[in-house]
This record gives structure tokens, C-alpha cells and sequence, in this order.
């Protein structure tokens, strides 16, 4: 019964959704090839500006194209839905465009604050997961839970474990 246990738990756990990325995506393998303090990087697309981030200690892993930054706060600069975060630490995959944010992580869209611990951005889908709790407070309304999926704007959320405080419209 036991090994049939195992195993079942291995496939399940193995079958895990895209966004459930691991953690070995935030692994130090190699030694970082740059080590910056008081970091800041704007991100282009052609001649539009897609986003700003600053850190307090940045580290990028050339080889791996991956990088790790502490301390971060991070704006979109699109002009219609400006969103906020902020984490203390924040690995990404540049293969993968995964984005890994542990740590106090806060996001400020224009429908609303997310509150949690650990999130996973999958900036090529802009699907957001975030496995632990979560708080959400959106105009009048405060919601909290756990295993929370939405997108970057907080356009639609789908929330396990709901508990809430507000108006039903």
C-alpha cells in the first residue's frame, strides 16, 4: 500500500500545471558573471518603454540567462493599467520569461492590492500563481485565501479557500 502511495503521489505531483514552476529555476549553479548594488534597468520594446525596475543588489547569471535581484520594486509603463511591485527577492528565467517573487510580494493594479508570500509570473501567458496565502483588498471589498490565479492586471482571480469582508455587486 505504501509504494503504491509513493508512486501515486509522484505522478500526481509530476503532472503539475505550467505555472507550478520549481525552484530549481532559482538555484545558484554557476557564479554570477554581474554583481551590481543599487541597481536600476528599464525595459524596452523598440522605442516603447515596457517596464522600470530598481533593487537594491542585482546579480545576472550570463550563462544561464537567468538573474536575481533583492530588494525590488518594479512598474509597468504601459499607459493604460500602470501596475506596482514590490518583493524582496525576485528570480527570473530569461528562457522561460518566469518570473519568481518571494517575500513580502505586493502588486498594485487598477483592481486592486495582492498580498502574499511567493508568486510565479509567467510574463509570455501574464499568468499569475501564487501557491500560499493570499490578501486582496479592492476597493471596499478585502478577500483572502490560497492557490491564487489571475493575471497581472488582477482582471479575473480564481481563489481556493475564500474568506471575505464587503458588498456582493
Amino acid at each position: 500500500m505504501r509504494v503504491f502511495f509513493i508512486l501515486f503521489a509522484f505522478f500526481i505531483f509530476s503532472c503539475a500545471d505550467r505555472a507550478e514552476i520549481s525552484t530549481q529555476d532559482i538555484e545558484r549553479v554557476t557564479e554570477a558573471d554581474e554583481i551590481i548594488h543599487d541597481f536600476t534597468m528599464l525595459s524596452t520594446i523598440g522605442e516603447m518603454q515596457e517596464w522600470f525596475m530598481k533593487a537594491d543588489y542585482f546579480e545576472r547569471f550570463s550563462k544561464e540567462r537567468r538573474w536575481m535581484a533583492f530588494n525590488v520594486f518594479l512598474e509597468t509603463l504601459n499607459e493604460t493599467d500602470k501596475n506596482f511591485y514590490r518583493s524582496d527577492s525576485l528570480f527570473v528565467s530569461e528562457i522561460t520569461d518566469v518570473y519568481t517573487g518571494m517575500g513580502n510580494v505586493e502588486i498594485i493594479s487598477p483592481n486592486g492590492i495582492l498580498h502574499t508570500d511567493k508568486i510565479i509570473w509567467d510574463r509570455r501567458t501574464d499568468r499569475i500563481h501564487a501557491p500560499n496565502d493570499v490578501y486582496i483588498k479592492n476597493d471596499n471589498n478585502e478577500i483572502w485565501g490560497s492557490v491564487l490565479y489571475t493575471n497581472s492586471n488582477m482582471d479575473f482571480v480564481d481563489l481556493r479557500h475564500v474568506s471575505g469582508i464587503g458588498s456582493v455587486e
